[in-house]
């Protein structure tokens, strides 16, 4: 491949993610506005949260044939596009729509990890590979960074049904764009492939993500890790909002300016680590850093007082992005690289299938305990040792990988 096809996919694959993660992430940034809306508790957003994660398990299980079949840049277009219709159904403002709209979220989403993990894996040089996922990873937070900052403005301005509907055209336009792409991309799609409902919903596909466990040694023990930091990350993006607004005192907009603090941590962390992990030579010892760096700055976030100087208060949010959520864009290049040739986009949907499953789950059970305790603080504090189980997995990767 021509020295820079393979920079023009980095973009297209950062410029997904960017869109993708807009749309998703505009209902945690408006989430105080949609619940009231709908007349139900703050922290019932995490339920919200929990089905967009379903949403994406669910594309992961029985998704697979259609990434073969369709190739892996229309079937990103296809989500985006089930996304947008999504966006549709959380306008009404009823909260049963809500919930079938951010399902239908998670479903649109499910095609991006395993279809641009696939297409970098193709055409990325080995020597770049780690910081390629990174650099596209980044694009999530950026996504989520523009979204905090620019979302709970237009909804000021001009209410939050307006602000959602930005981020469906959002949507749209990145759909356009990708278009000329397409023939390119999706020149290997498997055209012959018969599609039926026990090819797409049988037994064999509901086993494929335990089955991908066996394509390398030490994938297992790195999905856990995965999983571990993943219940650490939804939690502190589902609810950065609403514990802002809601315990910290800060008002609504400034609220999202530290969600996208957040964002901006977890997009310069991404980047970085990913250079770093080529430099080192090994994912497993950057990724055993970040699970330490994950104790400590989620620790640190629950301890924020209303007190705080505001510039104190985004500074930490800012490291806790760094620490915490900068670590999912060197973990798909260790499955990448763990994978057998041909096999990228299964190893990526089984061990991403766990890590949303930990998504889905993790927000709900924080929502739950929230309410059990009555503050955030303590839950934060509480899901900060998952780091350290993190860190743990992650010697037994290391050990099987050796």
């Amino acid at each position: 491949m021509p020295s820079r096809s393979w920079l023009v996919l980095l973009a297209a694959t950062v410029f997904i993610q960017v869109a993708a993660n807009f749309m998703t992430q505009a209902v945690w940034v408006l989430a105080p506005a949609l619940t009231s809306s709908a007349a139900v508790a703050p922290e019932r957003i995490g339920d919200l949260a929990a089905l967009v994660s379903l949403g994406s398990i669910i594309f992961f299980v029985f998704g697979g044939t259609l990434l073969l079949r369709f190739g892996s840049m229309r079937m990103i277009q296809a989500g985006i596009l089930v996304t947008v219709a999504s966006v549709g159904l959380l306008l009404f403002g009823s909260w049963p729509l809500m919930l079938l709209g951010n399902l239908m979220m998670g479903l649109g989403y499910g095609p991006s990890p395993p279809a641009g993990s696939d297409i970098l894996a193709r055409s990325v040089p080995p020597r770049q590979k780690a910081l390629a996922f990174s650099v596209r990873q980044a694009g999530g937070p950026l996504g989520a960074m523009i979204a905090g900052a620019t979302l709970p403005a237009i909804a000021l301005a001009m209410g939050w049904r307006t602000a959602l509907v930005v981020s469906a055209i959002v949507g749209i336009v990145c759909v356009m764009a990708l278009q000329p792409l397409r023939a390119a991309v999706d020149a290997t799609r498997q055209r012959d492939l018969q599609l039926s409902f026990r090819s797409m919903f049988g037994i064999a596909s509901l086993l494929a993500p335990i089955r991908s466990m066996r394509l390398a040694p030490s994938l297992p023990s790195l999905t856990a890790a995965a999983v571990a930091l993943a219940l650490v990350h939804g939690s502190l993006s589902t609810f950065m909002v609403t514990y802002m607004t809601t315990e910290i005192g800060l008002p609504f907009t400034l609220a999202g300016i530290t969600y996208s603090a957040l964002q901006l941590g977890g997009m310069v962390g991404r980047i970085f680590v990913g250079w770093i992990a080529d430099r080192v030579g090994t994912v497993i010892a950057t990724l055993k850093v970040l699970a330490v760096t994950t104790t400590a700055m989620t620790l640190v976030m629950a301890a924020i007082q209303p007190t705080w100087p505001v510039a104190l208060t985004l500074a930490v949010i800012v490291l806790t992005g760094i620490a915490a959520t900068s670590w999912n864009g060197i973990h798909l290049a260790e499955v990448a690289r763990l994978a057998p040739e041909g096999k990228v986009s299964e190893a990526a949907s089984g061990s991403v299938f766990f890590t949303f499953l930990a998504y889905s789950l993790g927000p709900f059970l924080f929502s739950q305990a929230v309410s059990v305790v009555g503050s955030y603080g303590p839950v934060f504090a509480a899901s900060a040792l998952l780091g350290l189980v993190a860190g743990v997995a992650l010697i037994f990767a290391d050990r099987k990988a050796r």
